[in-house]
């Protein structure tokens, strides 16, 4: 014996797989752009400390804001080797951790070790400038200038 649950039931099938990938790709995506949100805002705080600690030549303050963005990059990883993606905010966490373990160094180097040293920390300030940029974007916040750090590092 057959039932026949007429036209309707037709149209949900056609329809459930489209709801179910469109619920799990909405939750992906609001679960993405809050994590995007609490990186940005930590990575937010380090730039200001990063920027303090150039300007007041504090090589251990440097050391110290370097591996606390390293727990960022860490869970990024870990989130890559899960299947997941890194974001743009990971990204710019992984440039100030840069410039600030640069910086660190080239505060306690001399001669011409600091100079190559701190080149390379302007450099990832540039690069800390443009993903910064691309992660305001991502997590919807406002662009802000962040210049600051380039502007620190000019000044030693």
């Amino acid at each position: 014996m057959q039932v026949s649950f007429g036209r309707r039931f037709h149209t949900w099938l056609a329809l459930a797989p489209a709801t179910v990938s469109l619920v799990l790709t909405t939750g992906a995506m609001a679960q993405d752009k809050g994590q995007a949100s609490a990186v940005h805002r930590q990575v937010s705080a380090a730039e200001a400390q990063v920027t303090k600690a150039i300007s007041a030549k504090d090589s251990k303050s440097l050391s110290r804001i370097g591996s606390e963005l390293g727990r960022i990059i860490e869970a990024a990883l870990a989130r890559r080797e899960n299947g997941g993606e890194v974001s743009s905010c990971d990204m710019a966490a992984h440039s100030l951790a840069f410039v600030a373990v640069s910086a660190a160094d080239g505060l306690i180097s001399k001669g011409e070790a600091r100079k190559l040293l701190l080149a390379d920390a302007s450099t990832a300030a540039s690069d800390f400038q443009k993903d910064m940029q691309t992660c305001e974007k991502q997590a919807g916040k406002s662009s802000g200038s962040h210049t600051s750090i380039g502007k620190a590092l000019r000044a030693l």
